[in-house]
């Protein structure tokens, strides 16, 4: 029975060494819609053309930096459809105009992916969504408000910017509450605002991410300090914004927009993986019965860093298994960590229990 046991779990693993693994999340783009006319097999490939570069926009902004992105938006249709693995057309139906309103699920292909990025000397930000809480501090000519007369606190969350796709939305806000202590500190302070103390602020606390705004606003400049806590690191920046002096509104509006994308732009760059190194990481996985085998294969094929895995040994108690991954270590210790994974890491030798 032992023996039928290994067997059967090593041909398990081996049967995926060298695949890249499905439900790759960052791979995915969902909803794209386009509109069109399917009057023949030609505007039917234009359709999906244009479905297709739409994804691969969506696809870049969310994943790599600013720059970076906006270098591969010229980026031929065919090199595009070269890249898509696979794709489905989820809505099909006639606009006001006759017209057909398509929706599709499109997914791009990791190892091509990779090396497309690879050949270009581009990173990719392997993130996830998160919640952020938001504490934005207005100064106009020495007077502070938080809260009511905050056009910031006010319109952060309702305002939306036209060219925002919500497939790129990565960080969902929380606005700090209202507290009174935290009013009458930033008070006290207010002279020497960009020393505040988080540490001090009932908004926020040690298990929070957060952005603390200080937002300078006066007829000679406009700009931002910005104080972010995200997934336990911080990260601080000053931040020059446009100011239109015959329209307040539209200089606050663009600025909304413009923080948006600086506070993407720093998760992401906590997060960035050189497609160019992969990494490779031995460890035991204690083994009681089959199901632990299928729990972290399970899991492993969730995660979109790891390349391909396979077996190196295998025992009655035991199988060291190896990763092949893109990233940083700790980023994949984090995640089987979050899939109830224990990790005990002894002189450099990792040893999994699956809970």
């Amino acid at each position: 029975m032992n023996k039928f046991f290994c067997i059967f779990c090593i041909l398990l693993f081996i049967s995926k060494t060298e695949n890249v693994f499905s439900n790759n999340l960052i791979y995915d783009v969902n909803n794209v819609k386009v509109v069109g006319k399917t009057i023949n097999s030609s505007s039917k490939k234009k359709l999906n053309e244009s479905a297709f570069e739409k994804a691969f926009i969506t696809f870049v902004d969310k994943t790599l930096l600013r720059e970076d992105a906006v270098s591969l938006y010229k980026t031929n249709i065919d090199v595009i459809k070269d890249l898509v693995l696979t794709y489905q057309i989820i809505k099909n139906e006639n606009n006001k105009n006759n017209e057909i309103l398509s929706i599709f699920n499109i997914q791009f292909d990791p190892k091509k992916i990779n090396k497309f990025l690879a050949q270009r000397g581009i990173s990719y930000a392997d993130i996830s969504s998160i919640s952020l809480t938001l504490l934005p501090i207005l100064i106009q000519e020495k007077n502070i408000y938080l809260y009511e007369e905050n056009f910031f606190y006010k319109n952060w969350i309702n305002l939306k910017d036209i060219t925002e796709n919500t497939n790129d939305k990565l960080i969902s806000y929380n606005l700090a509450l209202e507290n009174i202590e935290d009013l009458e500190y930033i008070n006290k302070i207010k002279d020497n605002i960009n020393l505040v103390d988080i540490k001090k602020l009932n908004s926020f606390n040690e298990d929070t991410n957060y952005a603390l705004l200080i937002i300078y606003s006066t007829e000679n400049k406009f700009k931002v300090f910005i104080k972010t806590l995200i997934k336990k690191k911080k990260i601080d920046r000053n931040i020059d914004l446009n100011f239109y002096p015959d329209d307040k509104d539209k200089s606050y509006q663009e600025a909304i927009i413009t923080l948006k994308k600086e506070i993407n732009q720093i998760w992401k760059e906590q997060n960035l993986i050189d497609v160019n190194t992969p990494s490779f990481l031995d460890f035991f996985l204690e083994t009681k019965n089959i199901a632990d085998y299928l729990k972290l294969k399970s899991i492993i094929d969730t995660i979109d860093v790891i390349e391909n895995y396979s077996v190196l040994e295998m025992t009655n108690e035991y199988s060291k298994i190896r990763l092949k991954y893109r990233g940083k270590v700790n980023k994949i210790k984090n995640k089987l960590v979050e899939k109830k994974i224990d990790i005990q890491i002894i002189d450099n030798i990792w040893k999994l229990k699956v809970k």
